[in-house]
């Protein structure tokens, strides 16, 4: 039965009202129905083609579809309730789409009427448009250099981790980190979901700095494995942040044995505060399972507005130093840029990617598949005939199993030797500094002499995805927990080797 609406679609808490009025929440739709009104319906979820937009077939009672005859269509195929859609296919209560048919049937007189009013109210439209525009121009050009400064320093606050506080910052949160903020400060908890590289860790840490600021001491722990979540929490920590507890490739039985873990690890918790991190697919997939107070404290780090989009890329192009030419492509792609949804990788890493980038063509193929561009570029290196592309790869690989991390005077020999021995056995030891230097500012950063840390939590993803695609390698504990059922082979060397190493 379609259920008629006086009002917009819930985006904004989609799951909560999903769980309410639908047995599968999976199957809830908000959309318009042939006649133009928006109302709601359960129904098992249909593919739509791109540049189409769902619809309910009130007579045949079924989903269906319909062109797209505005901007910013959908340019690919999606599920008919994907709220992530492209804006032209998000319903908006209008008074007269509510009530009038699509078509409906008109005298002649009615229809001339209607033409002269259209007529009258096209010249007035043109006309006041055409002054404003010249007002906006001739303001702009005036106010530009005042307006970059200002877009500079909102940059600064935003990934330096520190935001200047105002009266209603509280009650009119106006980015992600300010809505984070009023759900720690009014439920002491916060859920941030995201895709990968959308800046969950990122978040969390700017969380846990401003709880901790102007020396107000606070105890934090990090919890980011199971057997450390089974355990009874600590009276004496502040601040818990529970994190990559859940994964895409979590298998059902693992998910609900740590969702299980994670009610009752809440149950024990009193007065601290709480930040937990769920990967997107996992919240689609098993959002209805979560207790239904994490609904009200939700952070969703794949809807920002373009705004902050604008502020994260003028930073990182900043921060980046990117050469002229980088800066000037990336201006071009900027409104494709900021209005384009990418479901494998979040804004942030996608930006900082790009920003990384010699090579224009590399950019434009970022904005198409950007996972797979660097899936093709890590493979290439742990591929490539020369000893310094695969002596990167090794570095990488080893960084990826050790923490992200690489102190090139306390390097853990043993392991790197099995390593190198397995994917880049030219590679001298004494050329691991080359190596590491050569990679700075493209994969990895360096925080003083000597020591390196993996650039974006993506690339260790991506890197270790290439160790297991041929069933090479994964410690024990990330084997169990996240693993899928068809990859089963691990070397037998392998097994061996992790009876004698300690790896984490």
């Amino acid at each position: 039965m379609f259920n008629v609406m006086k009002e917009n679609c819930p985006y904004q808490n989609w799951t909560s009202v999903a769980r309410e009025r639908c047995p599968n929440p999976l199957n809830f739709h908000c959309l318009k129905d042939e006649f133009g009104r928006i109302g709601w319906v359960c129904r098992e979820p249909i593919w739509v083609e791109h540049d189409r937009c769902p619809v309910f077939n009130v007579g045949a009672k079924k989903l269906d579809s319909t062109s797209c005859s505005q901007t910013r269509c959908p340019p690919y195929s999606y599920r008919s309730n994907d709220v992530d859609v492209e804006y032209a296919c998000r319903y908006i209560m209008n008074k007269e789409s509510s009530t009038t048919p699509f078509t409906t049937k008109e005298t002649e007189t009615n229809k001339n009427n209607i033409g002269i009013i259209v007529a009258m109210t096209v010249l007035t439209l043109v006309a006041i448009i055409v002054f404003v525009a010249g007002i906006v121009i001739y303001k702009r050009r005036q106010q530009s250099s005042k307006n970059n400064g200002k877009r500079q320093e909102e940059s600064k606050d935003l990934m330096e981790k520190t935001d200047t506080e105002t009266p209603n910052a509280v009650k009119t949160p106006n980015n992600v980190f300010h809505k984070a903020k009023n759900c720690l400060i009014q439920k002491r908890m916060v859920v941030i979901t995201g895709v990968q590289g959308s800046g969950k860790t990122f978040l969390a840490k700017s969380l846990v700095n401003d709880l901790q600021k102007d020396g107000n001491k606070k105890n934090s722990v990090w919890i980011c494995k199971l057997d450390q979540l089974q355990q009874v929490p600590s009276e004496n920590v502040d601040i818990f942040i529970l994190e990559e507890l859940f994964d895409e490739l979590q298998l059902y039985d693992k998910f609900k044995e740590t969702l299980t873990a994670l009610n009752t690890f809440l149950g024990n918790v009193e007065k601290a505060y709480l930040i937990i991190t769920i990967p997107s697919f996992t919240w689609t997939e098993h959002g209805y399972e979560f207790d239904v107070k994490f609904d009200k404290v939700l952070v969703d780090l794949d809807r920002r507005e373009e705004s902050e989009k604008l502020t994260i890329l003028e930073y990182l192009k900043e921060q980046k130093k990117v050469p002229s030419k980088v800066s000037e492509k990336l201006n071009e792609l900027q409104n494709e840029l900021l209005v384009t949804s990418v479901d494998d990788i979040g804004f942030p890493a996608l930006v900082s990617w790009m920003c990384n980038q010699q090579n224009l063509e590399i950019i434009e193929k970022c904005l198409c598949c950007p996972l797979q561009t660097i899936k093709d570029e890590i493979s290439s290196i742990r591929n490539a005939k020369t000893a310094e592309d695969r002596g990167k790869f090794l570095v990488l690989a080893y960084m990826c199993l050790k923490g992200g991390t690489i102190d090139i005077r306390n390097v853990d020999i043993s392991f790197f030797n099995y390593l190198k021995k397995r994917y880049a056995p030219k590679v001298e030891d004494r050329d691991l500094a080359k190596y590491c230097d050569g990679m700075v500012g493209y994969y990895l950063l360096t925080y003083q002499d000597g020591c390196y840390e993996i650039d974006l939590n993506i690339i260790k993803k991506i890197v270790c995805d290439s160790l297991a695609e041929d069933g090479t390698f994964f410690d024990d504990n990330y084997r169990n927990n996240y693993v899928s059922e068809e990859i089963t082979f691990f070397p037998a060397d392998f097994n061996e080797y992790f009876q004698y190493s300690t790896l984490m």
